[in-house]
């Protein structure tokens, strides 16, 4: 008999769908989504459909792994548990008293945003506290600029979508990565409303917008600035919201007037006419919202675009509001009880920042860095500059990679240890794109030897002596952590039976014009570089997207492509001899691709566009070619920064590339 067992998914997705899934004779057969879910209202996408191909795949590693001979070039060997937990528990016993704790990192990221993944910082945290991250590969320019301008970053609710009149899609591709806003989108244009595509890609979003808006890449700031400066120019702007509930007024305008609007025109490749008609058309429509995409947050001045679309919402007095507001994401921890990190019990502190890993593990000192245990990430694959990244794995003594298959980064590990999926775990989700607070229950029971990330930590911290502080079953911890929302009236036991709205979410931010910032007040920015950074050696901007088709690098060999893609323009292609589907070198600063080249018209000038997660030992991973540049605010990777040439292959070497071997060797 098929069991119906309700649950959500955890991976690293606005959406965070509320699932069904069916059960037969302890095997996930089929995904449907939760039918009362209020923002995924009972579909998913398309890669959660596809989800039990993942955690049933033969590529899916079920035993813990060592190397042969302890060499990161001697192939993996299955051991037991208690082999891998004794060996991890001794090193961390022996680098401790050697060099301390600090000369151990734990690097954890958003592979799954399950609520119990915080306790592997809490056992960081008991054991004295080692070296880690700092800063964000994902939202951390956005997160900084937002809270310098409101006090926090805290989008509308998506509900609120529908009481928009119009919607500024800015750099923003639901069709692809946000499936769950399209219906809402469609609403706003049944109503009689508009939803304008602003993006330097004409994306498939495309059709569902009643106009595409083409800035020139990386342009933004100066976009903004020019529709800021038409709206203040023809007297647009809303003079009682920014007198009442505004700081800062006076300097934003001096930095307006210090750019004509011809040279904001310039730089943003759009002419001063269609500036005027789409500033014209957000100044005069109430309620206008204004929802913004991540390629917005990949550049060195991120946090300053984001403050200046902030601020032309600010200027027309569509902020607080119903169907209003610049919303990007949500601020998830003021949900938890942040003591149970155990972060007094730390007596030693050292972080580096993402955006420049391999840089810092290599230069870390006194005491360097020895042992990596990694777990919820891909930081070979994922981050800036992945050469230098994998150089310093390889300068490591130890390196425990935690996850489910083995990734661009495990081949730099040591001992790999196999984790479960959400479809096998006890826990809860609070979701980073709507907020509707989901229960994960266990549809089946582990596969193989897998072991959740909690069990993992447990058994390390019996060995270590700290086995009472980590003791406790995934519910009572789920109770310990989200205390603050069990005070408010959601218990865990009413989540793991359904998805519940957050009750302290408001679904419009803002609206008692009361901001958690300096001056109680929004504030606006008053400095930006505007310029671009150019390159004459390599003329293209390259710009990283997220697939429909995979999650980051969360792929299947199946699903992984021959050779990896990239589109440029058809002007661009026309005016260098680059035809569709031919082989070429993508080069930049740090590295080099072999690509595949398609010709695409819908992508805008002097870019070329590649999908992020391919990987390394399949002839991918864009970001080999990532410079390691971190933005001015917030520790982000400013992946955008990048510039890129296309250039001829050697025909030797385009002839060998054919005739590749493309089986993983894993």
């Amino acid at each position: 008999m098929t069991k119906k067992i309700y649950t959500s998914c955890t991976l690293d997705c606005p959406d965070g769908c509320g699932i069904i899934a069916h059960v037969d004779n302890g095997r996930v057969v089929k995904l449907e989504g939760h039918p009362d879910h209020e923002f995924t209202k009972g579909y998913l996408c398309a890669k959660t459909y596809r989800f039990p191909k993942r955690l049933y795949s033969p590529e899916r590693q079920l035993h813990p792994l060592k190397r042969a001979n302890g060499s990161i070039d001697s192939p993996w060997v299955r051991i037991g548990w208690d082999e891998a937990l004794d060996l991890v528990a001794d090193r961390i016993r022996r680098f401790k008293a050697e060099t301390g704790s600090l000369s151990i990192m734990h690097y954890q990221r958003t592979g799954s945003w399950g609520v119990t993944k915080k306790l592997n910082h809490r056992f960081w945290n008991l054991l004295g506290g080692v070296t880690t991250p700092s800063g964000s590969l994902c939202s951390g320019a956005a997160r900084a600029g937002q809270k310098l301008d409101f006090g926090i970053r805290l989008g509308h609710d998506p509900s609120d979508i529908v009481n928009s009149k119009l919607v500024l899609l800015w750099g923003r591709n639901p069709l692809a990565t946000n499936l769950h806003l399209v219906p809402l989108l469609k609403t706003v244009s049944e109503q009689g409303g508009r939803v304008i595509l602003v993006d330097p890609v004409k994306s498939e979003s495309a059709t569902i917008c009643d106009r595409h808006v083409q800035p020139r890449v990386a342009t933004d700031a100066s976009f903004a600035l020019a529709l800021a400066k038409i709206v203040l120019e023809e007297g647009l702007e809303d003079k009682d919201f920014i007198e009442r509930h505004t700081d800062g007024f006076a300097k934003f305008r001096t930095l307006v007037d210090s750019h004509s609007l011809q040279s904001l025109s310039d730089r943003c490749g759009l002419s001063i006419e269609d500036l005027r008609e789409l500033a014209r058309e957000y100044a005069t429509t109430k309620p206008a919202s204004i929802q913004l995409g991540w390629g917005l947050n990949k550049y060195k001045s991120s946090a300053e675009i984001f403050r200046c679309v902030d601020a032309l919402a600010a200027l027309c007095g569509q902020i607080g509001i119903p169907g209003g507001g610049v919303t990007h994401g949500y601020d998830t921890q003021r949900l938890f009880d942040k003591t149970i990190e155990a972060s007094d019990r730390a007596e030693f502190h050292r972080a580096i920042p993402e955006p420049l890993l391999g840089r810092g593990l290599l230069e870390a000192s006194d005491p360097p860095v020895r042992m990596m245990f990694v777990n919820g990430g891909n930081p070979v694959n994922q981050s800036p500059n992945s050469n230098l990244v994998a150089k310093a794995l390889t300068q490591l003594d130890f390196v425990v990679v935690v996850d489910s298959f083995l990734t661009d980064t495990t081949d730099y590990a040591h001992i790999f240890l196999p984790t479960t999926t959400f479809l096998e775990e006890e826990d809860a989700l609070v979701s980073w794109g709507h907020n509707i607070l989901g229960g994960v229950n266990p549809a089946i029971d582990p596969v193989g030897e897998s072991r959740s990330d909690l069990c993992i930590v447990q058994q390390l911290a019996d060995r270590l002596g700290i086995g009472e502080e980590m003791a406790g079953t995934p519910r009572e911890w789920l109770r310990r952590v989200m205390s603050p929302m069990e005070a408010k009236g959601v218990t865990v036991d009413a989540l793991l039976d359904g998805p519940i709205r957050c009750p302290v979410a408001p679904l419009i931010p803002f609206a008692d014009k009361k901001f958690p910032t300096r001056s109680g007040h929004f504030e606006f920015i008053s400095e930006i570089e505007v310029e671009q950074r150019r390159d004459p050696a390599f003329p293209l901007t390259l710009v990283t997207n997220f697939s429909k088709k995979w999650l980051l690098s969360q792929m299947t060999e199946a699903e992984h492509p021959k050779l990896a893609t990239v589109r440029v323009g058809a002007d661009w292609a026309a005016n260098h001899g680059i035809e569709n589907g031919r082989q070429m070198r993508l080069r930049s600063a740090v590295g080099e691709l072999v690509v595949e080249v398609q010709v695409d018209p819908r992508v805008g000038k002097e870019m070329v566009i590649m999908a992020v997660g391919t990987w390394m030992k399949r002839g991918g991973g864009v970001n080999i070619l990532t410079e390691d540049i971190m933005t001015n605010f917030g520790e982000m990777a400013a992946y955008g920064e990048t510039r890129v040439l296309l250039e001829p292959l050697e025909p030797a070497l385009a002839a060998a590339t054919r005739g590749v071997d493309l089986q993983m060797t894993a």
